[in-house]
């Protein structure tokens, strides 16, 4: 199994039992203990779990909402990997939406270490994105109004789509809870999707920036059918079926 598959496969199980010890993980995912153990610290660090003597417990009844800051070090690799290749598409005096996703900041780190960019807007919802950014004067950084959502630091409701009537995008960056041949790039909080429609409506190029573990997940509601997706950037890890049937789609995977 996929480490990044691997370690979603045991959060779930740890959320469905509320515990489970590194012996009862290391038979259902038919893997080694030490495996097992590297993966519950790595998710215990990320806040996802709490580390036990000999297994892990739930953090959240169930609840997988989240933090921003626990979600930023989940994967963190990967996203980097991600981001550095979805940065090298921008162009000179491109418009570029990011949404809130971490993946999205991770792109946004990114394009702050090109210095062969000029006269770059870049449109974003996400507050973490737009305080990085803040260090590169010679971008134009424009921060959507709106109310702030502490769960994931971005900002949300009407202000922020009225905001985006007024701009145009070259090309959007977005990361999503799960992506599918069936209902496209979906997200779990309603606020957020109606945010992320609004987004997807004023660029021209809508490129998903999503880790392997977003591949076949259906989460609560679609913010963008896949005909509406030009491309996918992804990691090594991600389901080769998915990514066939992507393409076989028209849709551009790339691997970073």
């Amino acid at each position: 199994m996929m480490s990044a598959t691997r370690r979603d496969r045991i959060l779930e199980l740890v959320q469905k039992k509320q515990s489970a010890s590194v012996a009862e993980l290391s038979k259902l995912l038919r893997t080694s203990q030490v495996t097992v153990r590297q993966d519950l610290n790595r998710l215990a660090l990320a806040g996802l779990l709490v580390r036990t003597r000999g297994g892990a417990l739930s953090t959240d009844r169930g609840n997988r909402e989240f933090t921003f800051a626990a979600r930023t070090r989940l994967d963190a690799e990967e996203k980097q990997r991600i981001g550095d290749l979805a940065a090298s598409l921008a162009h000179s005096r491109d418009s570029i939406i990011l949404d809130a996703s971490t993946t999205a900041l991770h792109v946004a780190r990114a394009l702050m270490r090109r210095q062969d960019l000029r006269d770059l807007t870049i449109i974003t919802n996400g507050i973490h994105t737009a305080l990085e950014l803040a260090s590169r004067p010679d971008y134009t950084t424009i921060l959507t109004g709106g109310q702030v959502r502490a769960t994931a630091d971005s900002l949300i409701g009407t202000m922020v789509g009225d905001a985006l009537t007024k701009m145009n995008a070259t090309k959007g960056f977005f990361g999503a809870r799960g992506i599918s041949i069936e209902q496209g790039l979906t997200d779990a909080n309603l606020q957020e999707i109606n945010v992320k429609k609004a987004m997807v409506e004023r660029c021209q190029e809508v490129i998903a920036v999503l880790d392997a573990t977003k591949f076949g997940v259906v989460a609560l509601a679609s913010f963008a059918p896949l005909e509406r997706v030009q491309r996918v950037i992804t990691d090594q890890s991600a389901p080769a079926k998915i990514i066939s049937a992507l393409r076989a789609r028209g849709v551009d995977v790339m691997i970073a």
